[in-house]
């Protein structure tokens, strides 16, 4: 919640603005895509969604996932995301829902667009919208008015929409308790274990057998590329002592900088939040139970109960309740203006009353205040010391990289003498691929892709990265490839073997499950056949994570359904190399006295699990009405 509460900065506001409806809203002009626009990527009832529209979309969303995932982002994961049928089926479902809009005769008025952008934060100046601050955000990302607005239309229209087609659900009590009894109930769990190695080595693999696997599994055995190179890193650590800074040095940048160590006033603050019930069909009545109940926690901290323990009781700021409400120091600027009002208009130990934010209803406790203040040049000095001599020593590592690589270009040198010259190091790696996690060029990004792209005998430029500075040569180069069976054979025969020992180790802990059913003691087998066992400890299914042995039971219904007279659940649960046997050892119901204050988050929970599935069955029953042609050679 903290980070909820700090303001974003310009960029990420337009981030925001612009991203969340990123269902509705594509950017204009984005990339070099060359398409032609009279393709279509799409009909929806004869209503054409166009290629570059597609594009559009697609980039987006493109754009969305790298600033998200960053270096983990690339094709795999877009193959495995299946983003362009993502994309597709994206504008399809909007498609739909605007010619449902049209027959039910849903409109919005001009005056509901312009309140739903001027309550942009990222058009605002001083809280206010400024239809300069609109244009010029808009100019920015490349963005036109029309076709925001246009978005911002769609998505109201496609808001109310929703809305008749959830507006009847409704979660009665019973539902609720019966949903927190479920979920609390806390069970203790006895497992055994059968271990696949258990059984290796009672496996025989024949050349017939791995050759057969090798065949139907070429894919699995590819050598990939494979380099040998020798680099030199210049580093900044290790030539910084090299860099000598003088004290005119340090008193000038102190002068040229004293804002740098302007320290602002800080506070240390706690809060408890009431959020009102998200989704609640009555939104005033939500707000009004929201503040009463914010009012009775601050009357019971004026009548001196702790606001620690109050906190992790009732706030519903889940990350901060965990430390007893603290939010740590923060500095004025980064709160939004209520919150950070009050906190700064309260003394060290002081409690607000009730404050209202956007998020909902806030009461504050100050747990400390530093006072602005100027620091010193004296205690300044070591900091500004470090700096300078970082920022030299990176000059430097430059200077000395691009001395020895225009020496081995020019002289056609050994790298690794002129390394020597310079007294850095210099390091020759046997060949490695791209997964040697091991290898220093391959932890960093950079590195790694300039050294596979190389070809051998080329030296690279200079690469700068925090670190230092390096300078690659290419010794050799093994492309990536399948290899012969005979090149293979130890790596097929290996992994046949496992194979053939998870079978074994299934079908003994699945023997195991038939015998315990039939009345034979786990404990006894366990001694008797070598296995192992162990307990979970009590666990919730909202938690249900057994940490001992790795294994998620949350979304097995059936385990926390367990009683004395079925003990046992009905199958074997496979994790890492082992097969697990689970066993009710001992149960606790729902603690009742934590309901109340649990029971609107479940209520919220389960009328969005209700509204997305009624949204979900609403689209395919519009799909399967519709005339949908999607054209993939488009996408």
């Amino acid at each position: 919640m903290l980070k909820v509460l700090r303001k974003r900065k310009r960029s990420w506001l337009i981030v925001l603005a612009l991203g969340a409806i990123i269902v509705v809203f594509v950017f204009w002009g984005i990339g070099n895509f060359r398409v032609d626009k009279r393709s279509i990527a799409a009909r929806v009832n004869g209503k054409p969604i166009t290629a570059i529209d597609y594009t559009k979309a697609y980039q987006r969303q493109i754009n969305y996932y790298k600033n998200t995932f960053k270096d983990q982002f690339n094709d795999e994961l877009i193959e495995k995301m299946n983003l362009k049928q993502n994309t597709i089926n994206m504008l399809i479902n909007m498609q739909l829902g605007l010619q449902e809009a049209k027959k039910q005769g849903i409109t919005v008025s001009t005056e509901d667009i312009q309140k739903t952008i001027q309550a942009v934060s990222a058009f605002q100046r001083d809280g206010v919208f400024d239809k300069g601050v609109y244009l010029q955000v808009l100019k920015a990302n490349h963005v036109l008015p029309g076709e925001y607005e246009k978005s911002i239309e769609d998505s109201l229209i496609i808001e109310r929409l929703q809305k008749n087609a959830t507006g009847a659900i409704n979660i009665t009590d019973k539902e609720i308790e019966d949903a927190f009894n479920s979920e609390n109930k806390k069970i203790n769990l006895e497992y055994l274990a059968v271990d696949e190695a258990k059984f290796e080595k009672a496996v025989t693999v024949t050349d017939e057998e791995a050759k057969t696997y090798f065949e139907k599994n070429k894919a699995t055995f590819k050598v990939p590329a494979m380099i040998k190179a020798v680099y030199v890193s210049v580093m900044v650590k290790d030539i910084a002592q090299r860099v000598k800074v003088s004290e005119a040095e340090i008193k000038g940048y102190y002068e040229k900088n004293v804002s740098e160590f302007q320290k602002n006033k800080e506070v240390s603050t706690r809060h408890i939040l009431i959020k009102p019930a998200a989704n609640a069909t009555d939104a005033k009545k939500a707000k009004e139970e929201a503040k009463k109940k914010a009012e009775g926690v601050l009357a019971l901290i004026k009548k001196g109960e702790d606001f620690a323990n109050l906190a992790k009781k009732h706030s519903d700021d889940t990350g901060s309740a965990k430390q007893g409400g603290s939010l740590g120091y923060f500095k004025q600027g980064t709160m939004v203006k209520p919150f950070e009002d009050t906190a700064f208009s309260l003394k060290k130990g002081e409690i607000s009353g009730i404050v209202e934010t956007e998020f909902g209803y806030h009461i504050i406790k100050i747990d400390d205040v530093r006072e602005a203040r100027l620091i010193p040049l004296k205690e300044a000095k070591d900091t500004i010391t470090k700096k300078l001599a970082q920022t030299g020593a990176k000059k430097l590592a430059l200077e000395i990289g691009s001395d020895i690589h225009k020496a081995a270009l020019d002289g056609k040198k050994d790298l690794k003498a002129e390394a020597a010259k310079k007294n850095v190091k210099a390091t020759e790696i046997g060949f490695f691929s791209e997964r040697d996690f091991t290898v220093e060029l391959v932890r960093n990004k950079e590195l790694k892709n300039a050294a596979f792209s190389m070809k051998p005998g080329e030296i690279s430029s200079t690469i700068e990265t925090e670190g230092g500075v390096y300078i690659i040569n290419l010794l050799d180069r093994k492309e990536e490839h399948i290899p012969t069976y005979q090149d293979a054979a130890g790596n097929v025969k290996a992994a046949v073997a496992k194979d053939k020992a998870k079978e074994k180790a299934k079908e003994a802990a699945d023997a195991v499950l038939k015998r315990v059913k039939q009345g034979e003691d786990l404990k006894k087998i366990t001694s008797k056949e070598g296995y192992t066992m162990g307990e979970s400890g009590f666990i919730t299914k909202a938690q249900g994570y057994i940490s001992k042995i790795g294994l998620y039971v949350g979304d097995k219904t059936e385990v926390f359904s367990l009683n004395k007279e079925n003990p046992y659940y009905s199958q074997t649960v496979s994790q890492g190399n082992k097969f697990y046997i689970l066993k009710l050892k001992e149960g606790k119901e729902a603690d009742k006295a934590e309901f109340e204050a649990k029971k609107n988050e479940i209520r919220n929970r389960i009328l969005q699990q209700r509204q997305q599935e009624a949204l979900n069955k609403w689209m395919n029953d519009l799909k399967a009405k519709a005339k949908i042609e999607i054209n993939q050679e488009a996408l």
